[in-house]
């Protein structure tokens, strides 16, 4: 065993360009390897998880399925849906079926216990219905009413108020609340007022007028 290994060093010193090469490669491969060991342990490599599905799960019990594929759970938003029980998940990300490491966040969206305040910051009366149930709509409001008032100005807002209070700017409701906008209508016109009359009116007047003056 000697003479082999003394031997083999006798042939490493003969081949010196040899040998280096040699080693070389040997330290290579060995550095490659330790590189692969430390990403491995650094990445947990082969410690992945796959995304469970809860949308449309309680929040509690889309904890507990998370935590089951060794995830964690955190509230990225809530939105408000009268038609869906509050706490529920209704979006996540990453989304389900995708590949983690164990120990990520699942960020949930889930419906709120409460409907959202919003605020008004722009004028909602003085200006055309239309303007205003857009600006209403944009702010989530969809429960708007309309009742109609005389004003010498058609489809003009000349009033607002929900729940029994005026909306103004600054004025703070819920999304769910209703809104009633009292929307300008032309007035009647006043058959005893010969200013009200139509033309077609006055044209006819003056006819009758000389009906009657021809027959006297």
């Amino acid at each position: 065993m000697a003479s082999k290994f003394t031997s083999l060093l006798a042939w490493f010193r003969r081949h010196t360009v040899i040998s280096t090469i040699l080693l070389m490669v040997v330290a290579a491969a060995v550095l490659v390897w330790l590189a692969l060991v430390f990403l491995d342990s650094w990445t947990h490599h082969g410690d992945d998880s796959t995304v469970p599905q809860v949308r449309r799960l309680p929040y509690a019990e889309a904890a507990n399925l998370l935590a089951a594929h060794d995830l964690r759970i955190e509230i990225s938003d809530s939105v408000y849906d009268a038609s869906t029980a509050p706490g529920t998940v209704m979006e996540s990300w990453p989304k389900a079926g995708s590949v983690v490491k164990k120990g990520r966040q699942v960020y949930v969206v889930i419906t709120a216990f409460s409907p959202k305040n919003v605020t008004i910051t722009m004028p909602v009366t003085g200006v055309s219905v239309r303007q205003a149930v857009s600006y209403l709509n944009a702010l989530g409001i969809r429960s708007i009413r309309q009742v109609s008032v005389p004003s010498e100005y058609p489809d003009l807002v000349e009033g607002a108020h929900a729940d029994g209070r005026p909306l103004g700017v600054g004025s703070t409701l819920a999304v769910n609340s209703t809104v009633v906008l009292e929307v300008g209508t032309a007035p009647e016109p006043d058959l005893t007022d010969p200013d009200s009359l139509s033309a077609e009116d006055a044209i006819a007047d003056e006819l009758a007028g000389y009906s009657s003056y021809s027959e006297e």
